[in-house]
């Protein structure tokens, strides 16, 4: 894994990473490993417009066949 350093990092940044750190129980080092991880999914799909792969496809249109199913009523 490659040493990633944040220099003149902005104080309340710093400050939201630790509250997401603390609030998960992960290290920071962990939680700026998933923030950027899920910043990028967020920039690679406005990036692309949408969906284009078919592993996204797939799963866009499972996801709309669950959501098409009726409600079950507890019993």
């Amino acid at each position: 894994m490659v040493d990633l350093v944040l220099r003149d990092l902005d104080p309340l940044l710093n400050e939201r990473i630790r509250r997401v750190a603390v609030a998960r129980g992960w290290t920071r080092e962990h939680t700026c490993v998933v923030l950027l991880e899920q910043g990028l999914f967020a920039s690679e799909l406005e990036v692309r417009s949408g969906f284009h792969d078919p592993e996204v496809n797939a799963l866009a249109e499972a996801i709309a066949a669950l959501q098409a199913l009726p409600d079950v009523k507890a019993f």
